[in-house]
C-alpha cells in the first residue's frame, strides 16, 4: 500500500469516517516491518488502533446511579439551606426594624422628660403644635438613619451571601 493512501486513512481515521476493513489495513500496515511512517501520522495512531478494548464492570450502571442519586440529594440540601438562611435574614432584619423603632422611643422619650414640663403651660395652641411638628420630625428623620443603616446592612450580608454561595459552587464543582 502507498505512504500516499496510508495517509488518506489516517486522516479519515482522525475524523472518524473509517470503517473496521480500513482500521484493520491501517493495523497491518503499522505492524509490517517495512511501514514507513511518514512525517504526518502520529504514533499514537498504533497505540489507538490496535489498544484493547477496556472491560466496562458490570456494576457501572449502579455506580453511576448513586453518584448522580448522591449529587441530586447534596443539591437539595444545598437548597434547603439557602432558603434557611433566606428565612433567617427576613427575621433578623424584622427584628432589627422593631428594635430600632422601640430605641427611637426610648431614646425620645428619654430626651423629652425634662421638657415635657414645658409643654403642660402652652397656653397656645400654636406652639403646641409647632412643637409637636417638630417631634414628629426629629423622630422621622431617626428613623429615616436607621432604616437606611438597615438597608446598608442588609447590602452587605446580601454581597456576602453571593460570595459565599459563589465559593462552595466553585467547591462543589472542583470535587
Amino acid at each position: 500500500m502507498k505512504t500516499e493512501d496510508i495517509d488518506i486513512l489516517i486522516a479519515r481515521f482522525y475524523r472518524g469516517e473509517t470503517d473496521e476493513d480500513e482500521e484493520k489495513l491501517l493495523v497491518q500496515y503499522f505492524n509490517s516491518e517495512n511501514s514507513n511512517v511518514s512525517c504526518k501520522t502520529d504514533s499514537t495512531v498504533l497505540l489507538s488502533l490496535t489498544a484493547e478494548e477496556a472491560e466496562v464492570s458490570s456494576d457501572l450502571e449502579n455506580k453511576m446511579s448513586l453518584l448522580i442519586d448522591s449529587w441530586e440529594e447534596s443539591d437539595k440540601n444545598k437548597t434547603k439551606h439557602i432558603a434557611t438562611i433566606e428565612f433567617r435574614k427576613r427575621i433578623l432584619s424584622i427584628a432589627a426594624t422593631i428594635l430600632l423603632v422601640v430605641s427611637i422611643g426610648f431614646w425620645y422619650q428619654y430626651h423629652s422628660s425634662g421638657s415635657s414640663a414645658r409643654v403642660n403651660y402652652f397656653e397656645d395652641p400654636q406652639e403646641s403644635q409647632e412643637l409637636v411638628v417638630e417631634a414628629l420630625r426629629l423622630f422621622s428623620n431617626n428613623f429615616s438613619k436607621g432604616t437606611q443603616t438597615i438597608e446598608k446592612a442588609d447590602n452587605r450580608v446580601d454581597n456576602t451571601f453571593r460570595i459565599l454561595e459563589k465559593v462552595l459552587n466553585e467547591n462543589s464543582v472542583q470535587e
